[in-house]
C-alpha cells in the first residue's frame, strides 16, 4: 500500500513536470514569436525611418547648417522646399525665377491724397464660396500632408474692408484717346498671341504693375492681397466704354477678367478666378471729382467661378485638379460721392460715411435716363461682351453652337467669323444649366428641355462644340482635345494639314462646312 502511494506521487510529479516543461516551451515560443516580429516590425518601418532621418541630417549638415547659414536664408529655402526633400525641382524653382525678374516684390502701392484731392471710400462686401456648389467631395482628400484647400476654406471676409482713394487715382478708366459715346475701349489689353501663350500656373505672387494699372490692382486687393489684374487664359485685360456724356460727368460701364492666387509655399499654387468683374462709375471728365462707382462679380448664374490647384509634386501636368463652383457676393462700392478735402476740412485718413441707399439710388436715376445710344444697363455690358468675344455678334438663328473658351482662338478668325455670321447662331452653356432646363418640364419649355438632354448626351470633358438643327438633333461636334491635338491623323483633317495656315483654323471651318453640307443633303 505504501509502495502504491509512492509510485503514485512520482507519477504526479513526473506529470506536473512535464506540464510545467510545456508551458515553458510555449512561452518561450511565444516570445520568439513577439521578438520576430519586432525584427519585421522595425526591418519594414524603423529601420527605413532612422536612415531617412540619417541621411536627412547629413544632407542638412551639408546644405542647412544654422552654423553656416543664416535663419533668413533657412527660412525662405524650406519655405519652397515643397516636398521637403532638401532639394529645389524646376518646378518648386519657377516661382523664386519669377520674382528674381521682378524689379520688387508687389504687396502693395501707395497713391498718396493730396490736400487738392477728392477723397472717395470704398466699401468691400464678400460672401465666401459655397463648398457645395463644387463638384467634387472633399471629405476623403485631406489624407495628404498638407491640405490645398486651407486658403479658400479660410477666406470669409474681404482683405480689406474699407478704403480711401483718391478721384484722381480713377483716371486710367478714362479713355485715353477722344472720348467717344457707346465706342468700347482697352485698358488693359490681352496679348496679341493670348489664345495661343498661357502664363505659367506656377506662380504665387502678382508681377510688377505699371503705374496706369494701379488703381486695378489696389482696388481687386480689397478682396484678397495677391490679385492677378492679367489673368493666365483669355479673356484677358479690361474694357470700358463712356455710356452717357452729363455736362463734364462721364457715365463708364466697364468689365475686368481678373483672378487670385490664395496660397503660399509650401503649399501648391491655388488659383481662384471669378467668371468677370462688371462695374459702372460716374467721373468727371478730368478725374477731379468721382460721383459713384460699383464693381462686382455677377452672381444671377449657378457657377461664377473657377478654381485650378496642384495637389502633389512632379509637375502640374501629372497633379492639376481643376472645378467651378458658386460665390454669393464679391462687391466693391463706393460710400458716397467724392468730397474735397480743403473745402470739408477732412483728412485723407478718415473714412466718409456711407450715403442713404435711398439717396444714392435718386442720384443714379438722374443719369440712367435713356439716350440714342443705349436704354438700359444690358445692352451696355453686352457691348463689352463682344469686345471680348467677337463671335458673340453672330445673330442669325439656324443652329446652335455650344462652345466655351478653349475655341476662342477659332472664335477669333474672320474665315470662321464670316461662316458664323452667314449660318449659326453662338453660344455656350454648362453642364449644369444643360441639367436645370431639362429638369423644367413645363409644356411651354418642353422642345428647350429636349435639346438641351440632347446636347447633354453629346457631351464629352472638358468642352465639346457641337451644332444642333431646330428640333435639338445633333448633326455634327468636335471635342476641344481632338480639336487642339496638332498631331490628329483623322480622316476628315487630312485634307487640311499640310495647307498653309492655322492647322486650328482650318479644322474648324471644315467642321462648320461639314455640318453645313449634311444639312443640304
Amino acid at each position: 500500500m505504501t509502495n502504491d502511494l509512492r509510485q503514485r506521487r512520482k507519477e504526479d510529479q513526473s506529470s506536473q513536470s512535464i506540464r510545467k516543461t510545456s508551458k515553458q516551451s510555449n512561452k518561450t515560443y511565444g516570445q520568439y514569436v513577439i521578438i520576430f516580429g519586432i525584427l519585421i516590425f522595425t526591418c519594414v518601418v524603423v529601420i527605413p525611418t532612422v536612415v531617412d532621418r540619417i541621411k536627412s541630417f547629413l544632407i542638412y549638415d551639408e546644405t542647412s547648417d544654422d552654423k553656416y547659414y543664416p535663419s533668413e536664408i533657412l527660412y525662405l529655402f524650406r519655405k519652397h522646399d515643397r516636398d521637403g526633400d532638401n532639394y529645389l525641382s524646376l518646378e518648386e524653382f519657377e516661382p523664386i525665377a519669377s520674382q528674381l525678374n521682378q524689379k520688387k516684390l508687389p504687396t502693395d502701392y501707395i497713391q498718396p491724397i493730396l490736400n487738392s484731392d477728392h477723397l472717395v471710400t470704398m466699401n468691400a462686401f464678400f460672401e465666401p464660396l459655397n463648398i457645395s456648389a463644387m463638384t467634387k467631395d472633399f471629405r476623403y482628400t485631406l489624407l495628404n500632408n498638407l491640405d490645398e484647400l486651407q486658403s479658400l476654406k479660410l477666406w470669409k471676409e474681404p482683405h480689406v474692408s474699407r478704403l480711401n482713394f483718391a478721384a484722381s487715382h480713377f483716371k486710367s478708366f478714362l479713355p485715353k484717346q477722344n472720348i467717344e459715346i457707346g465706342k468700347p475701349y482697352w485698358i488693359i489689353e490681352g496679348n496679341e498671341r493670348q489664345f495661343m501663350e498661357h502664363l505659367s500656373a506656377n506662380r504665387y505672387y502678382p508681377p510688377d504693375v505699371s503705374h496706369d494699372h494701379i488703381i486695378f490692382h489696389r482696388l481687386l486687393s480689397m478682396f484678397h492681397p495677391r490679385p492677378f489684374i492679367f489673368s493666365r487664359f483669355p479673356p484677358q485685360g479690361t474694357a470700358a466704354v463712356v455710356r452717357a456724356r452729363h455736362g463734364s460727368l462721364l457715365d463708364i460701364y466697364f468689365r475686368i477678367h481678373a483672378e487670385f492666387q490664395l496660397n503660399t509655399p509650401p503649399y501648391h499654387p491655388f488659383w481662384y478666378t471669378p467668371a468677370l468683374f462688371q462695374g459702372r462709375l460716374i467721373i468727371r471728365d478730368d478725374a477731379s471729382e468721382l460721383t459713384y462707382f460699383h464693381m462686382y462679380v455677377p452672381n444671377e448664374k449657378r457657377l461664377n467661378v473657377d478654381m485650378e490647384w496642384i495637389t502633389s509634386k512632379g509637375g502640374p501636368s501629372s497633379s492639376l485638379e481643376v472645378d467651378i463652383g458658386y460665390m454669393p457676393r464679391m462687391e466693391l462700392r463706393s460710400a458716397a460721392s467724392s468730397i474735397s478735402l480743403n473745402r470739408t476740412g477732412v483728412t485723407s485718413e478718415q473714412l466718409v460715411a456711407t450715403m442713404n441707399e435711398n439717396l444714392y439710388d435718386d442720384l443714379l436715376k438722374s443719369f440712367d435716363s435713356p439716350d440714342e445710344n443705349f436704354t438700359n444697363g444690358k445692352e451696355v455690358f453686352d457691348l463689352l461682351e463682344r469686345k471680348f468675344y467677337p463671335f458673340k455678334a453672330v445673330r442669325k438663328i439656324n443652329n446652335i453652337l455650344y462652345s466655351k473658351q478653349i475655341f476662342l482662338l477659332v472664335l477669333e478668325s474672320s474665315a470662321v467669323l464670316n461662316l458664323l455670321r452667314e449660318q449659326f447662331v453662338s453660344t455656350w452653356a454648362l453642364v449644369v444649366d444643360l441639367k436645370a432646363i431639362i429638369g423644367n418640364q413645363s409644356d411651354d419649355t418642353i422642345k428647350d428641355s429636349q435639346r438641351a438632354k440632347q446636347a447633354l448626351d453629346n457631351y464629352a470633358f472638358p468642352v465639346e462644340s457641337m451644332i444642333q438643327q431646330i428640333d435639338g438633333t445633333v448633326i455634327s461636334k468636335i471635342n476641344a482635345n481632338d480639336l487642339l491635338n496638332i498631331n490628329s491623323q483623322s480622316e476628315q483633317f487630312m485634307n487640311i494639314i499640310d495647307d498653309e495656315g492655322d492647322i486650328t483654323i482650318k479644322r474648324y471651318v471644315h467642321f462648320l462646312e461639314q455640318a453645313l453640307n449634311h444639312r443640304q443633303n
